[in-house]
């Protein structure tokens, strides 16, 4: 990408992000929308499981005043994605503060059907220039703004190096309070370690009885040691009733 076709994506960028943020107007008796802007459909995520996502981002110690936090996992199938939504959606409820989450897995995307959007038209088409960045507005959280990926790519090592190297995300972060990354898995994909640069901190998704240690000990060889600050453990089975739980 040349440097002026970045700086036209970049401007771009802000241009939907300043239209996704702008206040929304209510009707007598209708839900808030902003005109023209597209909305992501409400995700019923339980109680519980919220309040695990929500102790997951407030383990990690951050150094700025913005949290950029990149979820992943060692292999598909472990729940990154649902982490990720359930992390985006305690911040934007906690903060009230614009939060921000972006699809960055290019192969296997999944926001589309989670979020009830076009598989089409997304990060992966913007990066081409060949459609305008798709920025989505929760239905329930007008402070949480969406990001999806696309139709999957045949390159995404290349779009992921374009990000990365361009710092596009930086510009964010005046903008944004909250932004969390949905990582490709780090096993799966070949470029995941790349993707890993947009976070500045990494949680790590391990489905129990389902990921093996040898693969833990793996991505955080890989990642860094120093850039997981942390690890969340998905599909617990407790033995210990709920309600006994709840005291301890």
């Amino acid at each position: 990408m040349s440097e002026q076709r970045l700086e036209t994506r970049v401007r771009d960028l802000a241009d939907s992000i300043e239209e996704a943020l702008r206040p929304q107007t209510f009707g007598h008796g209708f839900a808030a929308r902003t005109p023209g802007m597209e909305q992501a459909r409400s995700i019923t995520l339980p109680a519980w499981f919220i309040d695990r996502c929500r102790r997951a981002y407030l383990s990690v110690p951050y150094d700025s005043p913005s949290r950029v936090l990149g979820v992943t996992s060692a292999n598909h199938g472990d729940g990154k994605t649902s982490v990720a939504i359930g992390i985006a959606t305690a911040m934007a409820a906690d903060t009230q503060e614009a939060t921000l989450l972006v699809e960055c897995d290019l192969e296997r995307p999944s926001f589309y059907h989670q979020f009830g959007l076009s598989s089409k038209g997304g990060l992966s088409e913007w990066l081409d220039g060949i459609a305008p960045l798709r920025v989505a507005r929760s239905a329930y959280l007008p402070n949480l703004v969406v990001v999806p990926s696309g139709a999957p790519h045949s390159d995404p090592a290349r779009l992921l190096y374009q990000l990365t190297e361009s710092n596009m995300f930086a510009e964010l972060k005046p903008r944004f309070r909250n932004i969390v990354f949905d990582l490709p898995p780090s096993l799966d994909i070949a470029y995941s370690s790349l993707a890993s640069k947009l976070a500045d901190h990494l949680l790590l998704v391990v489905r129990y009885g389902v990921t093996l240690v040898e693969d833990i000990q793996k991505v955080i060889y890989l990642l860094g040691p120093e850039r997981v600050s942390g690890i969340v453990l998905n599909a617990t089975e407790y033995r210990t009733p709920g309600w006994l739980r709840r005291l301890l």
